[in-house]
């Protein structure tokens, strides 16, 4: 039998969080791979989701059929609300095709664009191994286009800041992630306030720094992963010796600082949340850690951006 979950909020009327969706995952993580190795996620009818949660459950479900295992997305009501939202988005484009899905009123594959409302919402794949460089320009001028009550010179400043965190992220995919299955960067624009997301399936933010701390990072040599964290987002530390790059989480967390954003980074079992950074003169301060979850490859970086800061 199939491990099976349902996908709906814990509270009546609130969305399906990220962390909510890992509990569930990481309830059943044993199970998946027994028998059948099969994972089925009833999404409920009234169920509804930001971005963040649904990026997570693409990565999840395209690497659990890359193992093997069987998956189905069981969108449950002849009238469900996410799945309207997850066909506007092009979210079913980008699931890998051994992933099944289905709707008693059949599923439209193919995204449509949303023609009203405050919101924007943009899923893009990444590939491995060719380095889109427009994209980074897409997105930064998307979100900075969006921002209310500023002067120009302060959304070309933004502006500016978009492209290096989306430039950074997306380069980081191509150069580190080391899979054939595609990355994601998306990318949600509300009336106050955006969610971004890059993520992929590869080795992973530690296992590619680890291995450069034999060599020309030994003085990190016996630090903990949450502490080659700290430092990789504070200081910076580059798995490519001498002056070549390497440190673009430190860029990535000086902007997300510079805007107040909430950061949270997942890598193999373990959350990373880091909350209003910028409030907190201690960056520990503003980390909570969870742990114990479905063991995953890659990297998953999202950022919460408020348009009021």
């Amino acid at each position: 039998m199939a491990a099976t979950i349902q996908f709906k909020p814990q509270v009546k009327d609130r969305w399906v969080s990220g962390y909510q969706l890992e509990q569930l995952l990481a309830n059943v993580k044993e199970k998946i791979y027994k028998n059948k190795k099969a994972l089925t996620i009833v999404i409920q009818s009234r169920a509804n989701a930001p971005i963040n949660t649904l990026i997570r459950l693409i990565n999840v479900v395209n690497q659990l059929d890359e193992k093997g295992v069987k998956v189905t997305l069981d969108f449950s009501g002849k009238t469900n609300k996410l799945l309207g939202y997850c066909e506007t988005m092009g979210f079913f484009d980008c699931l890998a095709d051994g992933v099944k899905f289905k709707s008693p009123n059949g599923v439209n594959t193919v995204s449509r664009v949303k023609k009203s409302g405050n919101s924007y919402i943009s899923i893009n794949k990444i590939s491995g191994s060719v380095h889109d460089k427009t994209l980074p320009q897409k997105l930064a001028k998307k979100i900075t286009d969006k921002i209310p009550n500023i002067s120009e010179d302060q959304r070309s400043e933004l502006y500016i800041q978009f492209f290096s965190l989306f430039s950074e992220l997306t380069r980081n995919v191509c150069e580190h992630s080391k899979t054939e299955l595609n990355g994601l960067a998306a990318l949600q624009i509300y009336k106050n306030r955006a969610e971004i997301v890059v993520c992929d399936s590869g080795i992973g933010l530690l296992e590619s720094l680890k291995p450069s701390l034999a060599s020309h990072n030994t003085k990190y040599a016996g630090y903990s992963d949450i502490e080659l964290i700290l430092e990789m987002l504070t200081k910076g530390i580059s798995s490519k010796e001498g002056d070549q790059g390497g440190n673009g989480l430190c860029t990535c967390f000086h902007h997300a600082k510079l805007t107040n954003s909430d950061m949270h980074i997942r890598l193999a079992d373990t959350y990373y949340h880091f909350f209003k950074v910028a409030e907190k003169p201690n960056l520990v301060d503003s980390l909570k850690i969870s742990e114990e979850l479905l063991e995953l490859s890659g990297t998953f970086i999202s950022f919460a951006v408020p348009f009021n800061k």
